[in-house]
């Protein structure tokens, strides 16, 4: 019981509220085992069209992360496989630039120069992408059920080196639903996109090392629901869950715990078809299913495979647009060659 307490003190002391041009920059704390600024934008539509992209600077000592890549219907897969080159101001690494245009609200995503489809062919583009939020930001700060974290941290053994790979739970994790619309210029056919989205932002201490895997899911339904849940296990500690939910009248509703990964899957990788319940914080509860359609994988330090999924849900019952299905990865990984992209890791 003190042990809990005292968990808890702690877990309210980790909430950290900041004014949105704060939230907006980029943190590199070099102070932190491990810095990690990272971001990325997300998009589709339902002609199965899909975007993604992703910058992580991580201070000198460790390599900086980027994702950039697209399928578009006609074409198939196209992405950067090559570093887009060193970092710089802002949020920048070479040609690859995203820019602030409204703080809060909008972003322009540019990039010139090659990128590799399928077969390996090599084709020269020009993005230009304006993303523009539908609702202010939200900051996770205000997710979670802070009872269950102080309970998971309260049953592991503490530790010296428990509460140095704790430091990775004081993060600032932001989110934001809306869309993303401009032009992908492919060896000089230009290609317009229209794309619901979402934009993440998390900054603080990160490793890859110590997940054990998880599952992120983003979605949009026909009646106006939009939603984000996640639930990660640590190798270190137990399960911890949060995410929204935006009714179509702009209300926002905290989800305080959600499906076990072991429901959905015995297997450190998410199946191409499943289903979640949220529970909320007002409450209420919601379900939705999914179907992952194709992904796009990565291999974050060699050690752990995301999958960024295309796919599509029914969420209550009613159809959905998948922007960002589902995420799990599983450590000690073999780096995989095949095309695809989930949100998923283990």
């Amino acid at each position: 019981m003190i042990k809990q307490l005292i968990a808890r003190m702690m877990v309210n002391r980790q909430r950290q509220e900041f004014p949105v041009e704060h939230l907006e920059q980029k943190h590199v704390d070099l102070s932190l085992p491990f810095p990690n600024d990272s971001s990325f934008f997300y998009g589709g539509d339902k002609a199965g069209n899909a975007f993604i992209t992703r910058m992580a600077f991580r201070g000198n000592n460790r390599a900086h992360e980027y994702w950039f890549d697209f399928y578009l219907k006609g074409i198939g897969f196209i992405g950067m496989k090559d570093d887009p080159g060193a970092d710089g101001e802002g949020f920048q690494m070479g040609n690859l630039k995203w820019e602030p245009v409204t703080i809060g609200k909008q972003w322009r995503i540019t990039y010139s120069g090659p990128l590799k489809g399928e077969g390996n062919i090599v084709y020269d583009t020009k993005v230009d992408l304006i993303f523009t939020g539908e609702h202010p930001i939200y900051n996770y700060a205000g997710s979670s059920d802070r009872n269950l974290i102080a309970k998971a941290m309260a049953s592991e053994k503490w530790t010296r080196d428990f509460f140095f790979k704790l430091k990775e739970l004081s993060q600032v994790h932001l989110e934001q639903t809306g869309n993303i619309k401009g032009t992908i210029v492919i060896d000089g056919k230009e290609i317009k996109l229209d794309l619901r989205a979402m934009k993440d932002h998390t900054f603080g201490s990160r490793t890859w090392l110590t997940w054990d895997r998880h599952y992120w899911i983003s979605g949009l339904s026909d009646k106006g629901y939009q939603w984000t849940v996640t639930t990660i296990r640590y190798q270190f500690l137990g399960r911890l869950s949060a995410g929204f939910v935006i009714d179509p009248e702009g209300h926002v509703d905290a989800i305080v715990d959600c499906t076990n990964l072991e429901e959905i899957s015995k297997q450190k990788l998410l199946p191409d078809k499943g289903s979640v319940d949220l529970k909320m914080k007002s409450g209420k509860s919601h379900h939705f299913e999914f179907t992952r359609n194709g992904h796009f994988p990565y291999v974050m330090d060699k050690k752990y495979l995301m999958f960024e999924a295309i796919g599509s849900y029914k969420f209550d019952g009613d159809d959905g647009l998948g922007i960002n299905p589902g995420i799990q990865g599983c450590p000690g990984y073999n780096f995989l060659k095949k095309i695809g992209r989930n949100s998923a890791g283990a």
